[in-house]
């Protein structure tokens, strides 16, 4: 069974041809087909990476795992009843 995640969650995600290295990450925001994420732990040998992405990246939630289990996307209307943080305030 697929988990729900949360912002402020800790999840895991693999290289692929999607994602461009290994890490453990938190979860900043749910997206309909997507979270981004701040890459919290990775390998030495991923640093450069890390750096060109400034510490952050947007992930498809078929390369999230959380417990070592495949994620699902939040439901439609758990997205549309956030606030939105980036519109401007008059």
């Amino acid at each position: 069974m697929a988990q729900v995640i949360t912002v402020g969650e800790t999840v895991d995600v693999k290289k692929s041809k999607q994602v461009p290295l290994s890490f453990t990450g938190t979860v900043e925001k749910l997206y309909a087909n997507s979270a981004l994420l701040t890459i919290d732990s990775f390998s030495k040998a991923d640093k450069e990476v890390v750096d060109d992405l400034k510490q952050r990246t947007i992930v498809n939630y078929k390369d999230i795992k959380k417990d070592g289990q495949a994620v699902e996307p939040p439901a439609p209307e758990e997205l549309d009843s956030k606030p939105n943080r980036s519109a401007k305030k008059k």
